[in-house]
């Protein structure tokens, strides 16, 4: 909800920048160069925070759970990894050793995500399951 809300004010920026700059250049033959100028630069200077996405600054993420997340991340990479290796096997050109691996890897990462899972980033997990590992 809180992406598409700074997406859509990005786009707002960027187009009432391009308004103002149009208002500037269409209004020229009625407005003095001492305001015509300053309006068209304050429309380069709003298009331009549209442009470069500057509502994430005003508006910053609010995610609490960040560690969870980079072990999903992590998750992914492995499921990356037991494809490569999976076809390795397949094709012959390694034995099933790294598919293990790579499986075994996944199921700790799946015991560190349910120890992740509720714990906000202010607060730390609790003692002895950080460091624990599955055989």
């Amino acid at each position: 909800m809180k992406r598409n809300l700074r997406r859509n004010i990005d786009i707002a920026l960027t187009g009432l920048g391009i308004g103002l700059i149009f208002s500037a250049v269409i209004l020229g033959g009625s407005l003095d160069i001492r305001a015509q100028l300053p309006l068209a630069l304050i429309g380069v200077l709003i298009m331009e925070a549209g442009v470069w996405g500057l509502s994430s600054k005003l508006f910053p993420s609010e995610r609490r759970y960040l560690r969870l997340r980079e072990e999903g991340d992590r998750m992914i990479d492995l499921i990356r990894e037991l494809n490569n290796a999976a076809i390795a096997k397949d094709t012959g050109s390694e034995d099933a050793r790294r598919f293990q691996e790579t499986l075994q890897k996944m199921h700790d990462s799946v015991v560190k995500m349910s120890e992740l899972a509720a714990v906000e980033d202010s607060s730390k997990p609790a003692a002895g399951n950080s460091d624990q590992s599955v055989s």
